[in-house]
């Protein structure tokens, strides 16, 4: 594992404080890795959907990158209200798979 030192301002310390002691956690280390995970996750997905929605990358190559189904991408597809899924796209994800 890298290490990484970060500074938190007095707002920021407070409200880890809060939810840990809300949340009954000990750990710092291991409850602030859980947080960078969740939201680099989220931040992935924004990024992938408008890579997709910009016709940058197929839904298949955005799941991929993100290592989750084909499924679950048009599923995040759909959360991100992306509604540009056409029969080419479809056309060059199935290629894509097929190869």
């Amino acid at each position: 594992m890298k290490v990484l030192s970060v500074r938190l301002d007095e707002e920021l310390e407070n409200k880890l404080s809060f939810l840990m002691k809300k949340q009954k956690i000990i750990d710092k280390s291991t409850y602030i890795r859980q947080l960078l995970d969740k939201t680099l996750s989220e931040e992935l997905m924004e990024v992938l959907c408008k890579q997709v929605e910009e016709k940058k990358i197929s839904a298949w190559k955005a799941a991929e990158i993100a290592k989750i189904s084909l499924r679950k991408m048009l599923f995040e597809l759909k959360r991100c209200n992306f509604s540009g899924y056409d029969e080419q796209s479809l056309r060059e994800d199935l290629n894509f798979a097929l190869e």
